[in-house]
Formats: C-alpha cells, structure tokens, sequence
C-alpha cells in the first residue's frame, strides 16, 4: 500500500502539563494544530529516570503520567479518524536522577512507570549496558514487559541462568499498523558502544548490516515503511549513514523514517526526499512528533 504522509517531527512538543501538588503552574506558551497525517509518532530518548518531571522548571514541569495520557488522547485521535499512532522510545532510561539513582535497588519504582505506556518500538540505551545489573534489568524486566516492542538489532546479552550470549530482544520488529493496515519492518541499533559490560556485546554495525538476516529483512516485498529506531545521533553518525546507504541499495524509494538519541538535541534530518529522521532532546523535556 502507498501512504500520502508520516508525521515525523514537524513539531517538538513541549510537554506543559502536571497533575503533581508540589509541581508549579506551567509556562503558557503559543500553541499551534499538530499537523497529523495517516501515520503519526510520538517519540522519547535519553530519559535518564526524570519520569517525574521537572517539578523546579515549570516549562518542563509534565511527568510521564501526563505522556501516558496525552498518548492516549491522540490514540483515541486516532481510532476516531482512522488514522495510526506509533510510540517509540530509543534508551538511555536509566541513571541521571534520584528517582531511579535514590531506590534500592536502583529503578525499583521506574521500571513499573515506564510500563504503564503503551510503547511500539524501543531499543537499548549505551546507559542500560555500563553495569551488569542495569543490563540484567533490561533482560529480566523491561523486555518482558514490551515483548515484540523491544528491538536489538546490534546487542546481545549473556543469559543470566545458561551463560550462553543471546540477543537481547528479537533483532527486528514486522508488524502492521490498526487502521491504516501500513506494512512497517523495525530495527533497533545502538552506536558501536565500546564502554559495556562484559556480560553485554555490542556488534559493530557495519557487521550487523552485512548479516544474512538483515540482507534478508531490508529484500522484504511486504514493507510499506522501514523504522530504524536507535540510540544513534541522527546527524554525523557513521552507523545511520551506513545503514540508510545499505537499504538503499536495495529500496530505493521506500519511506525511512530514523528515530535518533544519545546526544541530547533536538535534531531533524532529511536524507533524502523519503527518508528523515529526528532526535528528541533529553530527561523528558522533550517530546518528539
């Protein structure tokens, strides 16, 4: 199927609402229509545990409850129109304020925040592989929770009971859209990551792309849309560059769209006339759409 239009970040959403009695009243500030088409996506990265909000910075003073339910609401946008809504998050969940760093042990309240939102596609963070346990925490706890929403094209883990290296989470995601019945085939990279734990490995990504099932994947016949999820800058990064160039070579015109992270921008990019990507900002300042 052909489709006329993706939102992808023609917006940066400020998030601007708390229902939290200690928050401040938020900033007023100019608002416009988001300009919604038959695929939409809302997006996070590099939250780093501020799933509480910015409760001191009244312009970032929203929490993840007020995500959880603005989601909903375009959801229901959605359903009513018959259009689609796609949620992604691209890593670095973890460490950077107390209400995960202050728990014992660390992200005892946040691994059960995060998963009150419903996520479609999300991938590992360099944050959730510096320390063994973080790593187990993603193995054990977040992607049971998201099932076939986690994806791990390029990182694999040593399973805690067999000892044996395994992918963390399936290497790519296909999946079809509720309403508009959009064909998508989802990967999930993280940047060629050297800083790891010794019970996670990360592959370069020039091998990974290299791989027999990702020639296989990107040949697919039945792809309306390649989402390339990542905790990989957007711009000036070596890993995005090869592989747009590699699905290029054998999909020459169908729609990518890139979801970056890990430099704590807000970025935009466009490739090419049928491909862009974005990268939403840092600890929940930010939401992309």
């Amino acid at each position: 199927m052909s489709f006329c239009r993706v939102a992808l970040l023609l917006a940066f959403t400020h998030i601007a609402y708390t229902a939290q009695p200690s928050a401040p009243e938020p900033v007023a500030a100019p608002l416009r229509e988001l300009p919604w088409a038959q695929l939409n996506f809302l997006h996070t990265t590099d939250t780093h545990g501020w799933h509480g909000g910015h409760l001191q910075e009244p312009q970032y003073s929203a929490d993840w409850g007020d995500y959880i339910s603005f989601a909903q609401h375009l959801r229901k946008r959605a359903d009513d129109d018959g259009s689609d809504l796609l949620i992604v998050d691209t890593g670095d969940r973890v460490e950077g304020n107390g209400l995960y760093d202050g728990s014992h042990p660390k992200g005892l309240y946040t691994f059960d925040i995060l998963g009150e939102q419903q996520i479609d596609i999300m991938t590992v963070g360099n944050h959730e592989l510096y320390l063994k346990n973080a790593s187990e925490n993603e193995y054990y706890q977040t992607v049971p929770k998201f099932k076939y929403a986690y994806v791990s094209s390029n990182v694999d883990i040593q399973n805690p009971d067999s000892g044996e290296l395994e992918p963390l989470a399936p290497r790519f995601r296909k999946f079809t859209t509720k309403n508009q019945g959009i064909r998508i085939l989802a990967f999930g990279f993280l940047f060629n990551f050297k800083g790891n734990a010794n019970n996670t490995f990360v592959e370069n990504v020039k091998n990974t792309v290299e791989e027999k099932w990702f020639q296989d994947a990107i040949r697919s016949r039945d792809v309306d849309l390649f989402v390339v999820a990542g905790h990989v800058p957007v711009r000036d990064s070596l890993e995005y560059d090869l592989i747009y160039k590699t699905i290029r070579k054998v999909a020459w015109d169908t729609p990518i769209a890139f979801f970056g992270g890990h430099t704590h921008i807000r970025d935009y990019r466009k490739y090419d006339s049928q491909a862009y990507g974005i990268e939403s900002g840092r600890y929940m300042e930010t939401l992309g759409f």
